[in-house]
């Protein structure tokens, strides 16, 4: 697509895609952040939509829900961790701090990254750092939900046995 049509889709659009990207997140970067990711994505295909302004609203739509699905894994992970945490041996009140969880968070994913090889590795990015739904992950790599569920309990798994360790 030409610089020149993205600029004027910017002009035309932006207003109406920042206004939907902040009634979904109340964050005015994280919404401006969204509405660059969109116009990237644009840049980068060689096809102009038919009805751009749905598409542009949709991608954005989409996006907000993507990152809002990827806060929600966190806060859960988060959440799980520290109930574990004080059902465990920690007596600490240190080791509850969110500096605390994030360090743990990080570990785990360190860890991860480490030990999954290949297609589960990037099934298990694709799920929990991207917040892709199953379907996505299975179109955009390929394979089944199926595959994708088997690669994601595999995963789990490791994962788990790895928090087994730590605790």
């Amino acid at each position: 697509m030409k610089t020149n049509e993205i600029e004027i889709l910017f002009r035309q659009h932006y207003n109406q895609m920042i206004q939907l990207a902040r009634m979904m997140l109340y964050d005015d970067e994280e919404s401006r952040d969204v509405v660059s990711e969109v116009f990237a994505t644009l840049v980068k295909t060689d096809i102009m939509p038919r009805n751009v302004e749905n598409y542009l609203m949709t991608s954005v739509r989409n996006r907000c829900r993507n990152l809002l699905e990827h806060k929600d894994v966190r806060a859960k992970f988060e959440q799980l961790y520290v109930t574990e945490m004080k059902q465990g041996s920690l007596e600490e009140e240190d080791d509850f701090s969110p500096m605390a969880v994030e360090r743990k968070y990080e570990q785990v994913i360190t860890y991860a990254k480490k030990q999954l090889t290949g297609q589960t590795l990037m099934v298990f990015e694709m799920r929990h750092l991207q917040g892709m739904k199953y379907q996505e992950i299975a179109d955009q790599l390929g394979i089944s939900k199926v595959m994708v569920y088997k690669h994601l309990t595999k995963a789990m798994t490791i994962i788990r046995e790895y928090q087994q360790k730590i605790i």
